[in-house]
């Protein structure tokens, strides 16, 4: 079809299945749509009730396909009457639901409605229309404008990775500050070393609990600071442990 030639698209929605959050789906396609026509103005997409394309939604993802496009073709190469499956959501290790979030949802929609227009898919791993499945070095964007994709995770996968985040930064600060007091420590013990295995004055002595009384301060302040990195890395490994179960997420120790 050329760039400048008017195209409306007619498409149908099936009801949304029972999810976690059912609003997801219908905002996600809203998205595909609305990206797909700001970049191509030639593009107009319409519900209608005798459509060009369906889009069918399946709870989870099949073991090959998050998203399927089935079209008919028909004439001049024109895909018609195309059913779009369209997952929300998978397992993760454990067996728990896990729903798409809004941008892996859009992605899904943006990436099947190319193959509705006629596209095939790219050896770019950045592209939308990426796929392993027989991509086409001589990818042919018909004249389209390809949309870009946006980050997508499963939902609360972004809590979970801003809390890591903060907990991260934190485990740096206490690193920076054991290492400080452990300079300090050095200093400390190498007065305290000088009163070592000697016969001392009073005034000595004296000298020489003030050294020890700093040294073991200082010990003491490190263990504590030891142990709440610890605790802030068990934060950590835990968060790490869920992401890892997520089928998108492959956690490297």
């Amino acid at each position: 079809m050329p760039n400048n030639e008017k195209k409306i698209i007619s498409y149908s929605v099936q009801p949304i299945p029972s999810l976690p959050d059912e609003k997801i789906p219908l905002n996600a396609l809203h998205k595909a749509l609305e990206t797909w026509e700001s970049l191509n103005p030639n593009l107009n997409f319409i519900e209608s009730d005798k459509p060009d394309f369906i889009i069918r939604w399946q709870v989870y993802a099949s073991d090959t396909h998050s998203g399927l496009a089935t079209c008919n073709s028909m004439l001049f190469g024109i895909l018609n009457q195309c059913v779009l499956d369209i997952s929300v959501g998978d397992e993760d290790c454990s067996g728990k639901y896990v729903q798409n979030d809004e941008n892996m949802v859009s992605n899904i929609i943006m990436h099947e409605i190319g193959h509705a227009l006629g596209l095939g898919h790219n050896t770019d791993k950045s592209s939308l229309m990426y796929s392993d499945e027989s991509p086409s070095s001589n990818f042919d964007s018909m004249g389209f404008i390809i949309p870009k994709k946006f980050e997508e995770l499963y939902v609360g996968q972004k809590l979970l990775l801003e809390q890591d985040k903060q907990l991260r930064i934190q485990i740096k600060s206490l690193s920076d500050s054991i290492s400080r007091k452990h300079l300090q420590y050095d200093e400390y013990y190498k007065h305290y070393k000088y009163y070592e295995n000697k016969t001392l004055s009073a005034e000595e002595f004296e000298k020489a609990q003030i050294a020890l009384k700093k040294l073991n301060s200082e010990a003491e302040q490190i263990n504590l600071l030891i142990d709440q990195q610890h605790k802030l890395i068990n934060q950590s490994n835990s968060i790490l442990d869920v992401l890892d179960c997520h089928p998108n997420f492959d956690v490297k120790n």
